[in-house]
């Protein structure tokens, strides 16, 4: 009972000495603020968006079209208008006018006061020319559905001259009877969208970062603290209360317990504005805030493994990092003595990033044979779950190769900070270390 007592009381102390600094203060706050943000930025967006009326204007030097351009470019410029969806403010994104001064419309899209202008004219072959004048992105949005509409035209207009009558051309542009489908036959649910697989891969992306920092972050804050302990001479009376195992142990865990205490409240902020995310948007928006949803890919599963490899994670870190933080006295010497943990752990958290982002080919040989390695897979399996490219086997593997490193990582890290804690004014080597190992009881 006295073990659990003196580490209990050491992660007592470690956690109440940390909430109480500024920096962890200020830190949250930001964290919390910067969540809200990103929730609602959907809401800030489509009202920032319900606001802005762009004009596109259409110049014609072809007496003999039949086809409406200003109907067909109305109807592409707004399509969820045209479509009469739901959701909307009522107010189409685009107006589209006609005008007969081509330079003086020329001039005024250079001025701003058209997102552009398309000029039709009928070239000697007959066929019909488009040019579309605009400040804008060449390849963008605008750009692309002015593009589609002038095909429509192109088209309307070739029918009409083969002697096709406008009310007979309907259903002459329609698009084919197309639909995506798995390869594999047993995979029964519905193929992902650009919007889904965006989302979540910036999940995984996400979730990925948030597991670096807390492992990166309150790791250096643990070879801080044992530093400051060191260098003050505290070290030597805590020594005499309590083991160099229960004082490691107690490190971890109240460091650990800040580290999900500010997370945790980052998590809750980030749900809370989610939830409240649709009844702020109908306050702001009207009927547009129905509209709104969770994140694509979000589920509680995902979420579960988040919770579980973001605390193994920091575990198997944070013991190295203790004993990393036990070896130097002084504040100057930290980052030399973390630099093995912070190396592998950047180059877990950048192959997880990459395969996350589709930069690597997250089901390739490789990058599933290195999410097995327990001190990168807190990384890289968040993103092959969030894919749907990890079989249950693989996860349990992961998970259980990771408890038994622990369990490694905790004995060595054990052996290397009884040693090292009361070693002072030295640099140790490689073999240095290796002795305190062997010498560690």
């Amino acid at each position: 009972m006295s073990n659990l007592r003196n580490i209990f009381n050491i992660a007592s102390r470690e956690f109440t000495v940390r909430v109480r600094t500024r920096s962890f203060i200020f830190g949250t706050v930001l964290l919390v603020l910067g969540v809200a943000v990103i929730a609602f930025l959907p809401v800030i967006i489509r009202y920032v968006d319900r606001t802005v009326n762009e004009k596109v204007a259409v110049y014609v030097n072809a007496p003999d079209l039949t086809v409406d351009p200003v109907a067909k470019l109305t109807a592409y410029l707004n399509p969820a208008t045209a479509a009469g969806q739901a959701g909307g403010s009522g107010v189409p994104d685009f107006t589209v006018s006609k005008v007969s001064d081509l330079p003086a419309a020329r001039e005024a899209a250079s001025k701003n006061d058209y997102a552009g202008v398309l000029a039709i004219v009928r070239g000697p072959d007959g066929e019909l020319r488009f040019t579309f004048y605009t400040n804008q992105n060449a390849t963008g949005s605008t750009a692309s559905l002015v593009r589609l509409a002038s095909d429509k035209i192109a088209i309307g207009d070739r029918l009409a001259r083969l002697g096709v009558a406008p009310n007979e051309q309907v259903g002459f542009d329609s698009p084919a009877n197309f639909r995506p489908a798995w390869p594999d036959p047993a995979k029964t649910e519905p193929t992902q969208d650009t919007v889904s697989m965006v989302g979540r891969d910036m999940l995984a992306f996400g979730m990925t970062i948030l597991i670096f920092m807390i492992i990166i972050m309150y790791g250096n804050w643990i070879a801080m603290s044992v530093v400051e302990e060191k260098s003050s001479r505290v070290m030597e009376v805590v020594l005499n209360a309590a083991s160099p195992f229960q004082l490691l142990t107690g490190k971890v865990l109240g460091v650990g317990a800040v580290a999900f205490t500010q997370y945790a409240a980052v998590v809750l902020a980030g749900v809370v504005a989610l939830l409240v995310q649709g009844p702020v948007a109908d306050t702001i928006l009207g009927t547009a805030g129905t509209a709104t949803e969770l994140p694509e890919g979000l589920t509680i599963g995902l979420l579960l493994f988040f919770g579980i490899y973001g605390v193994l994670g920091f575990l198997i870190y944070a013991s190295l990092y203790a004993a990393a933080g036990s070896l130097v006295s002084r504040m100057e010497d930290i980052n030399a003595a973390v630099m093995p943990m912070t190396l592998v752990s950047t180059g877990g958290y950048l192959i997880g990033v990459y395969a996350a982002m589709g930069l690597l080919d997250i089901r390739s040989g490789w990058v599933t044979a290195l999410s097995q390695v327990p001190f990168v897979s807190p990384f890289m399996m968040i993103g092959r779950v969030a894919a749907g490219a990890a079989e249950p086997w693989e996860i349990i593997l992961s998970i259980v190769l990771l408890v038994a490193s622990i369990i490694g990582a905790l004995w060595l890290a054990a052996r290397i900070y009884r040693a090292g804690v009361l070693l002072y004014g030295q640099r140790p080597g490689i073999r240095a270390i290796w002795r305190l190992v062997r010498a560690g009881a």
